[in-house]
């Protein structure tokens, strides 16, 4: 028998928040080991308000 609540069990819960915690950590290696990965993420992204969006005319 399935449970149909709408708030997750704890261990629901715990389950998906490693999930989560485990592919910022996987993220942050790539970006670690992948110099050109994280420079065009950079440049897509921007760094100030307003310097935010594709630098595609360049």
């Amino acid at each position: 028998m399935t449970k149909t609540g709408f708030i997750p069990t704890s261990s629901e819960f715990a389950r998906e928040a490693i999930i989560v915690i485990g592919g910022a950590l996987i993220a942050a290696v790539v970006l670690s080991q992948l110099p050109a990965v994280r420079a065009y993420i950079q440049k897509n992204i921007g760094s100030g308000a307003g310097n935010v969006g594709c630098d595609c005319d360049k």
